[in-house]
Formats: C-alpha cells, structure tokens, sequence
C-alpha cells in the first residue's frame, strides 16, 4: 500500500511546491466544504489560488489510466464559474514553463492558417522535412486549443494520449483517429532523425487533415 501511493504523493508534493513558489497559496487534499459550488462529491487533489485566479487540481500519475468522462464533466462544471479553472498534472505531461491552468495562450485559427502556408512554402523549396513538422506544430496546437472549450483537461497531455481522448469523446472520427496517429508515427521518424518514406504523400495527407478539423473545429459550436 505505501509503495503504490509513494509516487502519487511525490508528485502532488512537487506541484504544490511549484505552486507555493509562484506565490499561490495552496491546500492540498482539501475538504469538499471549500469549494463554493457543487461538484457531486468530488475532492481534488490541490487548490491553488493567487488574486482572483483559483484553479483546481486533480494530480495523476498515469495520464492513460485516467477516466476522463469524469473529469470532463467536473470541469465543464468549474469553468461555469467566473475566477475557477479545472487543471490536470500528470506525470506525462508536456514541460513547459507556465504552471498549469495559468498561461493564457494567444491562440488563433488564423495562426492555423499561416502555419499551413509556411508548409507550403518550405514544400516548393524542397524542404520537405520541415514542412511537415510545421504541419505536425499546427495540428497540436489546434487539438491542444479545442479540449479546452470541449471542457477535455488534456491540453497539456503527449500527443499520442491526446489523439486518443478526442477520439474516445467523439471529437475526432475514426478515419481521423487513424490518420493523426499513422502521421504521428511519421514525425517521430522525422524528429529521432530516421528517414520517412512516402514523405511529400504523408505530408499532403496530414495537410488534409488539419485543414478539415480546421474547418469543423473552428466554426461556432451551438451547444444550447
């Protein structure tokens, strides 16, 4: 028992310390009674706060062993309320700089669009290679941008488990599914410096892709 939650605990201990250093304050395993709203029972992991900003952690240590029909739910319901963000940790997460539920990324659909005619360009030059995975840049970023109004705290996931919880939550189609991970295979190739075979075909394929969930990602959702 102590050794399977060592590694929980490890890692709850070190977010929260990345939080205290940031200038939040910080309850670990809260009582429900703090949160000032309904969330069917649950109890998180942490609470952070800092100024107006209260974000609301569930820390895993396993990002594929998760249920995230749950978690989607509780944070479809914590976004409903004006200052709260809902933030998973996972030890698989992607590093970044910013702490989670904190940057405010500057996203647009038209930046999509300027990556994909970067693509083009460096694919007229022969660069085939870096076109592609100017592709690939674009095609995480609109996935990573879309969990977030889906109400999916998988944004800051790997690739590979992001590609498969849009799928399991109907955000991507089967065909879709197939392709993104066929091409993530592709760009793994590239970035461990193995040659791609079939590169300009892949290439063109991934453009397809991106520019049709581009297309149906980017038009507004009616959820009413």
């Amino acid at each position: 028992m102590i050794s399977s939650q060592a590694p929980h605990s490890k890692l709850l201990d070190s977010v929260a310390e990345r939080y205290r250093s940031n200038g939040y304050r910080v309850i670990t395993e809260p009582r429900q009674s703090i949160i000032p709203f309904d969330l069917g029972g649950y109890v998180p992991d942490l609470i952070a706060q800092k100024g107006d900003l209260k974000l609301i952690a569930e820390i895993k240590t396993r990002a594929d062993k998760i249920s995230f029909d749950h978690l989607s739910s509780i944070a479809d319901e914590v976004k409903r309320h004006e200052g709260w963000r809902f933030v998973l940790v996972t030890s698989q997460d992607i590093p970044s700089l910013d702490l989670p539920g904190e940057s405010e990324d500057q996203f647009s659909w038209e930046d999509v669009v300027y990556r994909i005619q970067d693509a083009d360009r460096l694919s007229h030059l022969g660069q085939g290679e870096a076109a592609y995975l100017v592709l690939w840049i674009a095609f995480e970023r609109i996935m990573r941008f879309h969990a977030q109004p889906v109400a999916l705290p998988v944004d800051r996931l790997a690739p590979s488990i992001l590609i498969r919880q849009l799928y399991s939550q109907g955000e991507l189609s089967m065909a879709q599914f197939d392709a993104a991970l066929a091409w993530q295979a592709v760009r793994n190739r590239i970035v461990h410096g193995f040659r791609a075979a079939d590169l300009s075909e892949a290439g063109a394929k991934l453009r397809i892709l991106v520019q049709e969930l581009l297309q149906e990602w980017s038009a507004p959702r009616s959820d009413a």
